[in-house]
């Protein structure tokens, strides 16, 4: 069985190497859908608490909320910008470097919570059973733009 935790958090980011408009800074109401797939306990009745869910994801939706997400440098139309962040942690909610498309946005989230999920993060009676693991990740910039990762995408394409 499957359960979905649907989170939201607000961030701005700029893409240089997009030719029309998102290569401008701007900002999304971000919607991240996250999945998990596993039997239903017998003694409990659950796959997993939602609440177990959260207390993986919601550190990482703190990190990224009201946050710019991405790199310092961007090169745009051949001119260098350089944006001074006085306190990274306070602005910056993805490493140096990062280029923020939704689809490298899931790719590093995956690589943030898949962790804590599959070890069977259990913060109450009501946790995982052995075989709970994350089965899709979505992530929605806009009413009408998602991207998807799935599970077997994301084990196919780490070796």
């Amino acid at each position: 069985m499957e359960l979905t935790k649907t989170y939201r958090f607000e961030a701005s980011h700029i893409l240089p190497k997009h030719p029309g408009k998102c290569s401008r800074l701007h900002g999304h109401s971000w919607i991240l859908h996250v999945s998990v797939e596993g039997p239903i306990n017998p003694e409990t009745g659950f796959v997993m608490d939602f609440a177990d869910i959260s207390e993986v994801v919601e550190p990482l939706i703190k990190r990224l909320d009201h946050k710019h997400l991405g790199v310092y440098h961007y090169e745009l139309r051949q001119i260098h910008w350089h944006i001074e962040i006085p306190d990274e942690d306070r602005v910056v909610g993805t490493p140096l470097g990062f280029y923020p498309t939704s689809e490298n946005l899931l790719w590093w989230i995956a690589g943030q919570i898949g962790l804590g999920l599959d070890k069977g993060w259990r913060t109450s009676e009501l946790g995982p059973t052995a075989t709970t693991k994350w089965s899709k990740i979505s992530i929605e910039e806009t009413c009408t733009s998602q991207a998807l990762l799935t599970r077997e995408e994301y084990d196919g394409n780490r070796s």
